[in-house]
């Protein structure tokens, strides 16, 4: 689908070829190109490398599923502002029966995210949570309860125990540098 004269903001929620006019017609020219797809959607225009990212010619331009980036045509080319802000992802989850909360990133994340664990439990016993399984598309966390008893007088822990029911909180940002 090209462009039409007067299209400033694109959505683009298929994963058809898209293209924008010839940079060097519309000098000046800026579009917000954002992706509501559940994959990549790769734009492309006139010539053999139409845009400039990071002041580097490239023929296309992939825009990820879940993310936005704007193109400036300079007369020449269209140029890509830079991509400061890295996604967040924040929610919460109960943990099951075997100790485990899952969390589904969607879209998932580029790679693997950096993440950081909270707990909430009115659970008196010592407490941990582990992240155990950590993908572009998902982490796994684990809490555990270690109950104590008092032994001859001394108080020692049992051995960890998987906790059901308590509220894990997550929060995932995209790696890399920057805002």
């Amino acid at each position: 689908m090209s462009l039409h004269d007067t299209d400033a903001l694109i959505l683009e929620a298929s994963t058809a070829a898209e293209s924008l006019p010839d940079p060097t017609t519309v000098a000046g020219r800026t579009h917000d190109l954002t992706n509501t797809g559940t994959v990549s959607a790769v734009w492309s225009s006139v010539g053999a490398t139409p845009f400039s990212v990071d002041g580097v010619p490239a023929a296309t331009l992939t825009v990820l599923a879940g993310r936005a980036r704007r193109v400036q045509s300079d007369g020449t080319r269209w140029v890509v502002a830079p991509t400061a802000a890295r996604r967040v992802y924040a929610a919460t989850a109960v943990s099951d029966a075997s100790g485990n909360a899952t969390f589904t990133f969607t879209p998932a994340f580029p790679a693997a995210p950096v993440v950081s664990v909270g707990l909430a439990t009115t659970n008196t016993n010592a407490t941990e949570a582990r992240v155990t399984a950590l993908s572009a598309s998902s982490c796994t966390v684990n809490v555990r309860q270690s109950p104590g008893v008092v032994v001859l007088g001394i108080s020692v822990l049992q051995v960890p125990q998987p906790l059901t029911g308590a509220t894990v909180h997550l929060l995932a940002i995209e790696a890399g540098q920057g805002v």
